[in-house]
């Protein structure tokens, strides 16, 4: 059996282990799966809140404090982050024009409950629809077809991978591939809802393990979204969290107002507890008035349900 001061020593190795990553996850020096521990900022505070107070009741009152100071600091960095986000996110003085629900799902290639899924959207179908990883619902997308009449994506669904699907008519609809892997990734469509005018713009990154490639993608998903004018909404899988450091700054750059939460969708065993890697954003005169997360029904990720307002213009 540990001895006391055994004990104290592994929380101390571990705590020191620990501040390295955070250091990593702050300095951003380009290290592989730096983007996926950014990520997990939040989770690894939490368990350095944890090994802070233990080291103080085994006898590290002093390093228990440091391991704490570095920890809070880490806490305050991301948080900065997260209220950049939250300051664009500024009321709308006038009622809205127009309202729609908006579904956004990575439904898993390969998804062994697809025509379960599909049976769930299909009985409380949103207004638009965004999906990532299509062929996992492949053999069903004409019964989508009846309730989404105009669709943009998955031409080929043996190429594809994003598609948007629509109560709405989609004018200008666009499909692009992204470098470096120039995958079939990001679909761009505009509506017109309820008299109201809206570009919707889908995207699914590459895994966050793949860093520069996330990093080149959001660096050309920027220059698209830099030639669209108007009122915007971006959503899907981006592979990280908002307050990671790529995504932060795509946010920045195109003025992206986040939902009032940012929900967890991975992995879905944990629930609420999990990493909010799938994402929607507004910019312009759009806001999400609601962002909720969804059942799986087979998928690897939770879906994200939102009501979307589109306010008068200024």
């Amino acid at each position: 059996m540990l001895s006391k001061a055994e004990f104290r020593g592994g929380i101390l190795a571990v705590s020191a282990i620990l501040i390295v990553v955070l250091l990593v996850v702050s300095v951003s020096p380009g290290l592989p799966g730096e983007l996926l521990l950014q990520s997990l900022r939040f989770h690894l505070i939490a368990v350095g809140l944890g090994l802070a107070l233990l080291a103080m009741v085994f006898g590290a009152r002093w390093r228990g404090l440091l391991v704490l100071l570095v920890v809070l600091a880490s806490l305050a960095h991301g948080a900065l982050f997260v209220w950049d986000f939250y300051a664009r996110r500024t009321p709308m003085a006038a009622p809205p024009a127009a309202q729609f629900r908006f579904l956004s799902f990575n439904v898993l290639t390969g998804n062994r409950q697809a025509e379960a899924l599909v049976d769930a959207v299909l009985a409380d179908p949103p207004d638009v629809m965004l999906v990532m990883e299509t062929p996992g619902i492949e053999p069903y997308l004409e019964r989508l077809a009846d309730v989404f009449p105009y669709s943009v994506g998955c031409a080929r669904t043996e190429t594809c991978d994003t598609s948007l699907h629509s109560r709405f008519p989609i004018e200008n609809a666009s499909v692009r591939q992204l470098p470096p892997f120039e995958h079939e990734r990001m679909v761009i469509g505009q509506m017109m809802i309820e008299g109201q005018a809206l570009t919707i713009a889908g995207v699914h990154l590459s895994k966050p393990y793949f860093d520069q490639a996330s990093w080149i993608e959001l660096h050309h998903i920027n220059e698209i979204l830099s030639d669209i004018e108007g009122p915007l909404l971006l959503a899907g899988d981006f592979n990280a969290a908002p307050w990671t450091e790529p995504v932060a700054l795509l946010a920045e750059r195109q003025q992206l107002a986040p939902g009032p939460w940012a929900p967890a969708t991975w992995p879905v065993r944990l629930g609420p507890l999990g990493v909010p890697i799938d994402n929607a954003f507004t910019r312009g005169n759009v806001r999400l008035l609601t962002l909720e997360a969804g059942e799986s029904y087979g998928s690897n990720h939770r879906p994200l349900w939102a009501d979307v307002a589109i306010y008068p213009a200024p």
